[in-house]
């Protein structure tokens, strides 16, 4: 810039989205619009994040599997196979949470009509990714005190006692989803966002529900039909390598389908739930003001 230019100003904010209260089906119309909207950079972040663990699972499975006969894989030693095998998974899961993190922040970020690349969004996320991790953490150990404490009240009555540790984690469940997108939009901590999401919830917690319910309905029939058809794999094929290859591939491709249509959907519930809650929309119209980072410099 030359003496005589002007200083550069920082990009506007975009015009915010038409906020009002929605139903279910809006909800789950206005989640999937954002996937349709930028499928590709949703799809991109998901291959880039659950690719290696998959890759190095497939290595090791192939290394250690000497040969598979009548549905029993055969290895040289089955408790360290096992041991490996369950904390492949773990890593697997943890870097699915991290994924899962950013998936929200790009939905947020959407959701309000800012453009994002995966690099940007990415990047945009670097800073908070270890702390977003933490919470997840701090939920898991959570809904882990529940089960105990749930299932320890509901263990004299049996069945019925059964059934209503389902409720109980259901409800749980459902009090703690909006934690993500809380966390990102509104830059909270990990206490902050965990309040947050059970105070949007608690006045209407059965639209919340029944928008999630139905999310995980569609999910859940597709990750069955998907096990199903990993299960078939495994009683058919005895070479090493086609079995690895397609139980695997096929698990990756549940997982990244399941997390990337999460994503929007917890979104435009917490939005929802702002609007119908705290007025969110007026918000936006009054607060002209308001103003978010520029996207940082991305090389890619």
């Amino acid at each position: 810039m030359t003496p005589d230019q002007p200083p550069e100003q920082p990009p506007a904010q975009p015009e915010p989205p038409d906020l009002r209260p929605l139903g279910v089906g809006e909800i789950l119309d206005a989640a999937f619009r954002l996937l349709r909207q930028s499928f590709g950079t949703y799809l991109k972040i998901g291959v880039w994040f659950l690719t290696l663990p998959v890759v190095l699972t497939g290595a090791y499975m192939a290394s250690e599997i000497l040969f598979i006969r009548d549905d029993f894989v055969f290895v040289e030693d089955p408790d360290a196979y096992e041991l490996a095998v369950v904390g492949l998974g773990l890593v697997t899961r943890l870097i699915q949470i991290l994924c899962f993190g950013i998936l929200v922040h790009l939905s947020t970020r959407l959701y309000m009509n800012y453009q994002e690349t995966a690099g940007s969004i990415i990047s945009r996320s670097r800073a908070r990714l270890f702390p977003f991790f933490g919470m997840s953490l701090l939920l898991g150990l959570y809904a882990i005190a529940v089960l105990i404490a749930a299932g320890l009240a509901t263990a004299p009555f049996g069945a019925i006692g059964g059934i209503g540790l389902i409720a109980v984690l259901i409800a749980w469940a459902t009090y703690y989803s909006l934690t993500a997108p809380a966390f990102w939009y509104e830059k909270a901590g990990a206490g902050e966002a965990i309040g947050r999401s059970a105070a949007l919830v608690r006045k209407r917690f059965w639209q919340v529900f029944g928008s999630l319910a139905v999310a995980f309905v569609i999910v859940l029939v597709f990750t069955i039909g998907l096990g199903a058809l990993v299960v078939a794999v495994a009683f058919e094929v005895e070479s090493k390598l086609p079995y690895i290859g397609l139980t695997l591939g096929l698990e990756y491709l549940g997982n990244l389908i399941s997390i990337i249509a999460l994503a929007p959907i917890v979104t435009v519930v917490y939005f929802d739930g702002r609007v119908r809650n705290e007025g969110f929309d007026m918000k936006l119209k009054l607060d002209q003001n308001k103003t978010d980072e520029p996207p940082p410099p991305v090389p890619w």
